[in-house]
């Protein structure tokens, strides 16, 4: 429950962090590990440079892998990604 709310409010905000053009290097894998570790919940927004419609949920898919965590959502060019797995409410 209390994941659901912070989830909201991540939603509602503005991107902890952004993927460049230079892609997904070590140095962001650890940045977003970082941000993960203070925030639980981190949301990403990629340039438009590096992703596009058919190629954003497999850039996401990747960094939630090789971070270990949860992808939560896709929405055009910024996903959600988090520590711990959150339900869905119906």
């Amino acid at each position: 429950m209390v994941y659901q709310k912070k989830f909201k409010e991540v939603l509602l905000s503005q991107p902890h962090c952004t993927l460049g053009k230079r892609g997904i290097t070590d140095e962001f894998i650890t940045h977003v590990n970082q941000l993960l570790k203070k925030y639980k919940i981190v949301k990403i927004k990629a340039l438009k440079s590096i992703a596009n419609k058919n190629n954003i949920r497999d850039i996401a898919s990747e960094i939630s892998n090789l971070t270990n965590s949860h992808l939560l959502d896709v929405r055009g060019k910024i996903f959600i990604i988090s520590k711990n797995p959150i339900k869905r409410q119906n």
